[in-house]
């Protein structure tokens, strides 16, 4: 049967030097999570937390050992690799969520959606799409204008889709 891990972390360590201190965050860490598993990492401030998520996703690099992520090894990618695979791959929500104050909610949800995963202006159009990534879209948008957290109103939603497009954007 094959191995159908999402993750696995095999003797990770991740030690920071300072010059005058070394601190040792991560010590043989070994971690398996099924495809499909929710995980849910916990522990006491300064236990090593941020730092056991940062090099699962590639964030930081690994002192020793190695990370597998969906059969690709990050411990053994070059940063540039990293990188491109966190944006081709992975999705992050972050603790304090990232938002830019100085846009509007609408702007916040649509700021992600303008660019592809490489940053590129994303131009598909649905016919271009797969019906998996437009039924993805079509839940997208409901989840979007009938959540009764988000309250956005669809008239605001029009109309900011309207502005937009005036302006040319």
């Amino acid at each position: 049967m094959p191995d159908d891990n999402i993750i696995q972390a095999t003797g990770v360590q991740k030690t920071y030097d300072t010059g005058k201190v070394t601190v040792s965050a991560l010590r043989g860490v070994d971690l398996s999570i099924a495809r499909g598993e929710m995980v849910a990492v916990m522990g006491p401030s300064g236990c090593g937390k941020t730092t056991l998520l940062n090099v699962l996703s590639g964030l930081d690099d690994v002192t020793g050992g190695q990370v597998i992520v969906d059969g690709a090894a990050i411990h053994a990618m070059s940063d540039r690799k990293r990188t491109r695979y966190r944006a081709e791959k992975m999705g992050f929500v972050f603790q304090s969520f990232n938002l830019l104050p100085v846009l509007s909610v609408v702007e916040n949800v649509e700021l992600p959606l303008l660019y592809d995963r490489t940053g590129r202006i994303n131009n598909l159009r649905l016919h271009r799409m797969s019906s998996r990534v437009i039924q993805r879209v079509a839940s997208t948008r409901e989840i979007l204008l009938f959540s009764p957290i988000s309250r956005i109103s669809i008239n605001k939603c029009k109309s900011h889709a309207y502005n937009r497009d005036k302006r040319g954007r």
